[in-house]
C-alpha cells in the first residue's frame, strides 16, 4: 500500500510509469555492478576471506537502508531527485552542492573507467599483435581508445547506449563463471587469509566494498518508473537488486582472489593470462566494450552538471541549462529564460567542455598507478558522502521540518539515521586519512 502522506511524482497510477518488478529489480542491479567490481578480489585479499564477506554484507545491509530512505526523502517531500530532496532539506544552497559533488563523483569515475580501458586493452593489443608488454605503450592505447570515442563523446544524447549496462552485466556473469571454474578445478593459493589483522588493510579495502554498491543517483528515477510503487513494491526492488549483485560480487571477490591469491592486483583482470582461456578472453573484450561506452554515458551528465553550475554561476539560478537530454539532479523546470541562449546550446561551449573534461582525466589516468588507488579515494569519501551521511542528514532534517507528514515513520527510521550519520562521518574521516597517506606514502 502507498501511505496517504505520500507525494509521488508522477502519481501512483500514472501511465508514465511503465517498469514492473522485474524490470525496475534488473534495472538497478545492473546500474550496480560496474568497474569498481574488478577491484573487489583485491578488498578480499587484504582482509580475508571471513572479514571480506563481513564487511561486503555490512556494506550491502547499509546501502538498502539508505536507498530505501532517500526513497521515504522523496515520498514525504514529493522530490523526483536527489537535489530536490537536498533543497527540501536544506535550501537551494545543498541542491547545487550535490550537483557538484556529483560533477566529482563522475569525474573519479572517468578517471578509473580510462585506467581500465587502458588495461584491458593493452593487454588484447598484445594477444592480437603477439607483441611484448613493453612494447605496447598503455597510454597511447588510452589516447587511441579516446580518439575512436570522440564521436560518441560529443553527443547530447545516447539512448542506444542505455542497454550498455546490461552488456556490463553480462560480462562480469561470464568472468565470474570463469573465476569460479579455475578457483574450483586448481589448487588453492598457500596461504589463503582468512581474517586480517591489519587494521589499515581493512581501512584500505571498506571503501573499494561500500563503493562496488553505489547506486544512490539511480534509485530515485527507478521510483519514479516503477508502476504502481507502494512502499512495499519499491522496498522489494531495492531488496531484490541489492541482494543479486551482493551475490555476484561476494562470489566474484572469493573466486578471484583464490584464483590470483597474495599477487592480487587492483585490476583482477591484470591477473588473468590474456591467453589459453577463451571465456576468460571473451569476458575481457566484452567488459572492455562496456567500459569504452559507460565513459561516455557517464561523461554525459559530469558535462551537463558543469555546465549547469558554471550558468548558474554566470547568470544566476533561473537560467540553469536543460539542453542535456539525460536525468540530472537538479530539476528540468527552473524557469529558464528561453530567450537567453545557454552554455550548453553554444558549441563551442560544447566541445571545449567535453575536451576539456576528457583530456584532464586523460593526464590523470596515464600517471595513476593502478585503478583501485581511485576506487579507495572516491569510496573513503566520495562514497561515504552521497550514499550514507547525505541521505541520513537529509531524512533526520525533512522528518523535522515536516513533523506533520513523517510522524507516522517507524522511530528505528530516527535511531538509524543517526547511527548511520554518525559512524559514516567517522568511517568517511578514518578511511579518507588513511588512503591520503598510503597515496603519499606509497
Amino acid at each position: 500500500m502507498v501511505s496517504s502522506t505520500d507525494e509521488l511524482i508522477p502519481d501512483f497510477e500514472s501511465t508514465k510509469r511503465q517498469s514492473n518488478l522485474v524490470a525496475a529489480t534488473f534495472n538497478l542491479s545492473a546500474s550496480i555492478v560496474g568497474g569498481g567490481i574488478m577491484s573487489i578480489p583485491l578488498a578480499f585479499e587484504k582482509c580475508g576471506l571471513v572479514l571480506g564477506s563481513i564487511l561486503m554484507l555490512a556494506a550491502a545491509i547499509i546501502t538498502e537502508r539508505s536507498l530505501y530512505l532517500l526513497c521515504l526523502c522523496a515520498r514525504i517531500t514529493g522530490a523526483s531527485s536527489y537535489g530536490e530532496v537536498g533543497k527540501h532539506a536544506f535550501g537551494t544552497s545543498m541542491e547545487y552542492f550535490i550537483s557538484l559533488l556529483l560533477i566529482v563523483v563522475l569525474i573519479f569515475l572517468l578517471i578509473a573507467y580510462m585506467v581500465l580501458v587502458q588495461d584491458i586493452w593493452t593487454s588484447i593489443f598484445q594477444v592480437a599483435t603477439g607483441t611484448m608488454e613493453n612494447n605496447i605503450h598503455r597510454s597511447y592505447v588510452l589516447f587511441a581508445i579516446l580518439l575512436f570515442m570522440s564521436p560518441f563523446l560529443v553527443q547530447k544524447t545516447l539512448h542506444a547506449l542505455r542497454f550498455n549496462c546490461f552488456v556490463g552485466l553480462a560480462s562480469v556473469s561470464v568472468l565470474c563463471v570463469a573465476l569460479c571454474h579455475h578457483a574450483i578445478t586448481t589448487p588453492l593459493p598457500k596461504p589463503v587469509l582468512l581474517w586480517t589483522d591489519s587494521f589499515a588493510d581493512v581501512l584500505f579495502a571498506f571503501p573499494i566494498i561500500s563503493l562496488s554498491f553505489l547506486s544512490i543517483f539511480n534509485i530515485l528515477p527507478i521510483q519514479g518508473s516503477l508502476i504502481q510503487p507502494s512502499r512495499g513494491r519499491m522496498l522489494h526492488t531495492i531488496d531484490s537488486a541489492v541482494g543479486i549483485t551482493f551475490l555476484i560480487t561476494l562470489v566474484f571477490g572469493i573466486s578471484g582472489y583464490l584464483y590470483a591469491g597474495v599477487d592480487t592486483d587492483g585490476n583482477i583482470l591484470n591477473n588473468i593470462s590474456t591467453s589459453g582461456d577463451w571465456i576468460f578472453f571473451l569476458g575481457r573484450i566484452g567488459f572492455g566494450i562496456s567500459i569504452m561506452l559507460a565513459m561516455a554515458m557517464v561523461l554525459l551528465p559530469c558535462r551537463a552538471s558543469l555546465l549547469e553550475v558554471l550558468e548558474v554561476a554566470v547568470h544566476g539560478p533561473d537560467h540553469a541549462p536543460v539542453g542535456e537530454e539525460t536525468p540530472l539532479l537538479l530539476p528540468s523546470n527552473t524557469g529558464t529564460n528561453s530567450s537567453r541562449r545557454l552554455l550548453s546550446d553554444t558549441p563551442w561551449i560544447h566541445y571545449l567542455a567535453t575536451f576539456g573534461i576528457v583530456g584532464s582525466c586523460y593526464l590523470i589516468a596515464v600517471h595513476v598507478p593502478g585503478v583501485a588507488i581511485v576506487w579507495s579515494l572516491c569510496g573513503s569519501f566520495l562514497a561515504f558522502l552521497i550514499s550514507f551521511i547525505l541521505p541520513a542528514a537529509c531524512y533526520l532534517k525533512i522528518h523535522r521540518s515536516n513533523h506533520h507528514k513523517a510522524q507516522h515513520e517507524h522511530a528505528a527510521w530516527i535511531w538509524f539515521s543517526w547511527f548511520l550519520l554518525v559512524t559514516s562521518t567517522i568511517g568517511a574521516i578514518t578511511c579518507t586519512i588513511d588512503t591520503v597517506q598510503r597515496l603519499f606514502y606509497s
